[in-house]
């Protein structure tokens, strides 16, 4: 009787040691940190990351502050340059040049151009132009063959061919149309008459329809017409064509192959207020 308590708590002991090691965990391996700890390096302290509050993303998941942001994509530099000549363009976007060497040349260089941010910039190559027989002048006359100096505008075209795809305004001409350079009321002006009509059905106004193939496609050059700033001016020259050329000087016009005119009729637009700059380099 003495004997028995001691057993009893010996068995308990053994039971409760025995609850005790099947909920204690097993050995783990230490990280990398803790085992770094065991070598005589001290690590360094790692580091605290901050969270900040950030909007929530478009589909309802939080966003940390260290995930990258999504590329932001800008717009390609568009290269510009200068015009060749030093005119003024108004607010034209798009311009045509005429230059020569010297105002005597009775050969230069055509190039389209298209206004871009912080200049402009050449559409298509180069293209080799005849001028006037006299060249270039500041001052034209009936008297001169000579192409007019400056900034002028291109409001229209016409042609003995079908319309070839310019958004300018185009007359396909007939065998009534004449562009008038004597003196009078019609002076540098289209004019549609058969027969009787109020001016010269001759020298020096211009049979349209039968000039050819210089005038199979033409623009008007805007200098002295009515849709110059100064208006018409008599004797101060008339007839001054953007047309085919032929491989020879002009009478006072600007002409060039004709398939590259018709690919810059075609590319003008009265939307972009389209110019002619003309002058020596």
């Amino acid at each position: 009787m003495g004997a028995r308590p001691v057993v009893i708590v010996a068995a308990a002991v053994s039971l409760l040691a025995a609850c005790t090691s099947t909920v204690r965990p097993g050995p783990t391996t230490p990280p990398a940190s803790s085992r770094a700890s065991s070598s005589s390096v001290t690590p360094s302290p790692r580091p605290v990351r901050r969270h900040t509050r950030s909007s929530p993303h478009p589909r309802g998941t939080a966003t940390s502050a260290t995930q990258k942001p999504h590329p932001t994509h800008t717009a390609p530099t568009v290269h510009a340059d200068r015009l060749p000549l030093a005119l003024p363009t108004a607010s034209a976007r798009q311009v045509v040049t005429v230059v020569a060497g010297a105002e005597s040349d009775t050969q230069g260089t055509v190039r389209a151009w298209r206004k871009v941010p912080g200049g402009w910039r050449p559409v298509g190559p180069p293209l080799p132009a005849w001028l006037g027989s006299d060249g270039m002048t500041p001052h034209p006359d009936e008297s001169l063959s000579a192409v007019p100096m400056g900034s002028f505008t291109l409001t229209q075209a016409f042609g003995h061919d079908p319309n070839p795809g310019t958004a300018l305004p185009y007359r396909q001409t007939t065998p009534a149309d004449w562009w008038i350079s004597e003196p009078g009321s019609y002076y540098n002006t289209e004019q549609h008459c058969a027969y009787s009509c109020p001016f010269t059905q001759g020298s020096p106004n211009e049979h349209l329809y039968y000039e050819t193939p210089y005038y199979d496609y033409a623009a008007v050059i805007d200098y002295n017409t009515s849709n110059s700033p100064t208006g018409v001016r008599q004797g101060a020259g008339s007839a001054f064509f953007f047309h085919v050329a032929v491989g020879a000087p002009t009478q006072g016009c600007v002409a060039i192959d004709q398939g590259q005119l018709v690919r810059i009729l075609r590319w003008l637009r009265p939307t972009e207020h389209p110019r002619i700059l003309i002058g020596t380099s």
